[in-house]
């Protein structure tokens, strides 16, 4: 203990003394510039993350009529401080570690507390060309590929929910860019051209995902890299010009460590294409898409237990309109029923894990199963940047149309988006849709048919009033449509609505109102598969039927201190009614109060 107090009076005493302070991004880079150098010689910067977080969250409903054994009321939070440590020995390396101070809501006198190294990594440049990286990274490529596509559940979140799903996204590590964290080396260069060819980006990365137990799991790796090309203008007095890649990623069980005999070989293998057809002062057409294959195998070092392969295209256009600001697009997609992308396929929600608040309810203590929206727009335990091996479940009634994004294979159909504005403008609107089919029939011969359509919009209404102080509406929508004939007990008829809406005002300066709202319907039937590794339909459970309807309120103020850094407090009230006189039916209201700090 006595030497614990000592390592954080150092830390203490640094933050004290430390002659500058920055505000760094979650990844970090912060290789100073040839200004900075001039006005601050020193070579050991000290920034973070400072989160104050206390909830008070009470259960009720009809639920309670039976349940004598869960708690009333649940009281939880944590202090934390994120305290980021970066060097520049020279101006070609650079050096980041984040050391963590946690203490839960509760804990006295070291009670409850934990040290924890969160991040730590090393960069440089490698006679001015080459960049490397190792330790923590972050790596995104295609939506085929590596891609951590976006959780379902909103639209078009509200600005009061965003204060939950922030802390969300820094501590799952979600970075711009659909990127996820692993931990690794990588490689980046580039070329540059004088004729046809403009330049070549190129990058290779190497990370190891899961480490053995020494006994019959062996450590798992996954590598890939990147070569993209970008021409110059071909034609002149059309604008013509074309970027195209080539995108591979391979993941392997590594046979040599611990006592296994037998792992997974998982390579993918794309090109992607951007064709500028045309292009003036009004408008621009452009070709895109991407084509590739899958190769999965189940082995040991002579001997194949399984192995399969499938193949996907998706080709569109782009039309960009410059006044107005509208941009439209639509493509084909085809992914087949075998097409296996550890990286691209793995969710962010996980509804194997445990929810924080009220996993089980009931004398018996049965789990909720499905999640809410409750769960869905604060609860950090049931998201994950894990890759899985194997399709993780799904909820229907937020995503079934592509619960495992663009890369959920035996999809047949046609995608398109229009969008008009950009963040900021007075105006901003998006629609997005999907009419997709199955390929391959699950337990039967009959096709499941999707609808999905997705609507938002940002009203800036002090804009139209010329008013110095923000007032923004935004708007969300999702339908959801799920169609299956045949037989009586093949048939599926699933049709849900998800709608937000928020409201956000600036009353006097940096001091704000916040409100927003949540609504879920869901009604009808469908068959959800339990699958097994590589994409493999294990059985069919019974069918399940849903007559939901959920509601989430939430209203409070937030005060900006400056950017950054900000204390929000609200009241958030959840209703879940799961058809007539349901006992189970619940209800949750929670009080928050977050402090953030990035310094």
């Amino acid at each position: 203990m006595k030497e614990f107090k000592k390592r954080v009076a150092v830390v203490a005493a640094a933050m004290v003394l430390l002659p500058s302070i920055s505000v760094f991004a979650q990844d970090g880079s912060a290789l100073p510039t040839d200004k900075d150098k001039k006005e601050d010689e020193s070579i050991v910067r000290f920034n973070g993350l400072g989160r104050t977080i206390l909830q008070d969250t009470q259960l009720g409903g009809d639920v309670l009529d039976t349940d004598t054994t869960s708690s009333r009321r649940l009281t939880d939070g944590e202090f934390l401080l994120d305290l980021q440590i970066n060097a520049s020995p020279n101006d070609k390396t650079e050096v980041q570690s984040i050391l963590r101070l946690r203490n839960e809501f509760g804990g006295f006198f070291g009670a409850g507390m934990s040290v924890e190294v969160r991040e730590l990594w090393a960069a440089g440049v490698i006679a001015n060309a080459l960049e490397y990286r190792v330790g923590d990274m972050d790596v995104a490529m295609t939506p085929y590929t590596f891609y951590n596509f976006q959780e379902e559940g909103s639209v078009n979140l509200p600005e009061a929910f965003k204060p939950q799903r922030d802390v969300i996204y820094y501590e799952q590590f979600y970075g711009d860019g659909n990127t996820r964290r692993v931990q690794g080396a990588k490689l980046d260069f580039g070329l540059g051209f004088t004729r046809v060819l403009k330049d070549a980006d190129f990058n290779a990365f190497v990370s190891r995902i899961r480490g053995t137990d020494f006994f019959s799991i062996p450590t798992r790796f996954t590598s890939g890299g990147q070569a993209q090309f970008s021409t110059r203008t071909i034609n002149e007095s059309l604008g013509m010009k074309a970027d195209f890649g080539f995108n591979a990623v391979y993941t392997f069980d590594d046979l040599q460590s611990g006592e296994a005999n037998r792992g997974i070989r998982n390579s993918i293998g794309t090109i992607n294409w951007n064709f500028q057809v045309f292009k003036n002062e009004s408008y621009a057409l452009s070709l895109l898409g991407e084509g590739g294959w899958s190769f999965v195998e189940d082995k040991t070092d002579s001997l194949s237990f399984f192995s399969n392969g499938d193949v996907f295209v998706d080709i569109g256009f782009k039309v960009e309109l410059r006044d107005p600001k509208v941009t439209v697009q639509g493509s084909f997609v085809d992914v087949g029923p075998d097409y296996f992308s550890m990286a691209a396929q793995s969710r962010r929600i996980d509804l194997r894990n445990q929810k924080t608040y009220y996993d089980r309810l009931g004398n018996q203590g049965n789990r909720r199963e499905l999640l809410s929206l409750f769960d869905l727009t604060r609860d950090r335990a049931i998201y994950t940047f894990e890759i899985n091996d194997v399709l993780m479940p799904y909820d229907p009634r937020f995503s079934n149309t592509m619960p495992y994004g663009l890369a959920t294979p035996n999809r047949r159909g046609a995608r398109f988006s229009a969008e008009q504005g950009v963040e900021g403008d007075a105006v901003n609107a998006r629609l997005d849709g999907a009419l997709m089919s199955e390929i391959r029939g699950q337990g039967t011969e009959e096709l499941k048919d999707f609808l999905l359509l997705r609507g938002s919009a940002d009203l800036n209404i002090n804009d139209f009033l010329d008013w110095k102080r923000k007032q923004r509406f935004t708007l969300g929508y999702q339908y959801e449509s799920t169609q299956r004939g045949g037989g009586e007990f093949e048939q599926i008829d699933l049709v849900s609505h998800l709608v937000e809406l928020g409201f956000e005002s600036e009353l006097f300066k940096g001091f704000d109102l916040l409100l927003g709202v949540k609504f879920l319907q869901a009604e009808g039937n469908e068959y959800l598969p339990r699958i097994e590794q590589f994409n493999e339909v294990l059985d069919f459970p019974a069918n399940t039927v849903f007559d939901d309807n959920e509601q989430l309120y939430a209203g409070g103020f937030r005060y900006m201190f400056k950017e950054g850094v900000y204390l929000t407090l609200q009241y958030h009230a959840f209703n879940s009614v799961k058809g007539q006189n349901n006992p189970n039916d619940f209800n949750l209201n929670q009080v928050f109060v977050l402090y953030n700090m990035y310094f």
